[in-house]
This record gives structure tokens, sequence and C-alpha cells, in this order.
């Protein structure tokens, strides 16, 4: 098993997603839908996309709204959990909260978004400021791409339908493989493993991207 970048709270965390699942409607993303996919990395906070069905069960938890994002979060039991809510969460993402809704599979009998849906979702936060959580997403986006048996051809079909530019898509997918050097043993053993698999990723993305 790779070693865990995060470790404190993990366990906490994942009983509260199974909790919720039982309790509410959601689409799991971020970083507890990477690992769904992965079995990999575990996350502390949990990601969700919830309609406006759901969102009065959150309420009761005293829900929150980020200052700088139109994103609203509730804390269970000492875990954050952020909640994507249709067309005010919007602006912030790369497409439709009701995309991610409407296009899910079912692992563990929990709701994850496409995980085509999910690399996008996390090249979206390139331009975070917390560096912990860039270098997690790093992680979990090379994982993505390594471990999910991804669609890129599916990727490439998003990307044109929802006119994402290039600097917040592929290329944060070739510069993620690149940085991922310094957290290979996250991700893979060893490095010279890490660099045969980010070398022919890198090669697959610039052929079918026209680089």
């Amino acid at each position: 098993m790779q070693r865990q970048f995060y470790s404190e709270r993990a366990d906490a965390s994942r009983e509260v997603l199974y909790r919720i699942t039982k309790e509410a409607d959601f689409v799991l993303v971020g970083g507890w839908a990477v690992h769904a996919y992965t079995g990999l990395q575990r996350s502390l906070d949990i990601d969700i996309a919830v309609d406006y069905g759901s969102v009065e069960y959150f309420r009761a938890y005293g829900m929150q709204k980020y200052g700088s994002m139109n994103v609203n979060y509730v804390i269970i039991d000492g875990i954050t959990v952020d909640l994507f809510i249709p067309e005010f969460t919007d602006k912030d993402l790369p497409f439709p909260v009701s995309i991610i809704l409407s296009n899910y599979v079912k692992i563990d009998n929990i709701k994850v978004v496409k995980k085509e849906l999910l690399l996008l979702l996390k090249l979206w936060g390139y331009f975070s400021n917390d560096e912990t959580k860039l270098n997690k997403d790093v992680i979990d986006v090379v994982s993505l791409l390594f471990y999910s048996n991804i669609n890129l051809d599916e990727v490439k079909q998003y990307i044109k339908k929802y006119k994402l530019e290039r600097r917040r898509t592929t290329d944060v997918m070739i510069e993620y493989l690149d940085k991922g050097f310094a957290f290979a043993d996250f991700i893979i053993k060893g490095t010279e493993d890490y660099k045969a698999m980010a070398g022919d990723m890198k090669k697959r993305i610039k052929a079918l991207f026209n680089y």
C-alpha cells in the first residue's frame, strides 16, 4: 500500500461519509471520489454535490459559506463537508453542478461522479493558494490518470463541450505529471516505474490534444 498523504482523521472522515450516505442523497466528488476509483489516497474533507432536496438535511448542521467562493460547508463530528449546490456553486466549477448530479456511477453503494468529470474538477483547483491542497491534487490527478482506466477521448469531448481552456485542463495534467515525481511514493512503488508511466501518459495527452 502506498504511503498516505493524510493519516490523522481520515478514518473519522470515512465514517462520516458512510453515515451521510445512509441519510442523504448526493454525488461524491473530491479526494474520496478519487479514492473510490483508485483505492489509494484517503481524504480529510468530504466534497459532495447535492440537489435542493438534500440541502435541508445539511442545514441542521449549521450550513456556512466560504468567503471567496460560492460553496457552502458544514462540520460533522469535526469533519468538513463541502456542498456544491446547483446554480449557486456553478460559477466556481468548470461545468454546472447539475452535470455532476446526472453523471455518476455507484461504487460501494455510493454515487460517485464519473471519473472523466472528476479529473476536470481536480484540475480546476490549480489556482488554489493552498499548497497542501495543490500537492494532494497532484497525487489525485496522477492516480486517476494511472489507475482509473480513464477515457481521455471523453475528457476531450467535455473540454470541447464546456469550452474549457487548455491552461486549466491539459496543461495542468502535464504539469502535474512532472510534479508527481516529488510524490512518487504516494502513487507507485519506485521512481523508475513512475518515470515510465508518466512519460507514456504525457505522450498520449500530447498526441490526443495536438501539442
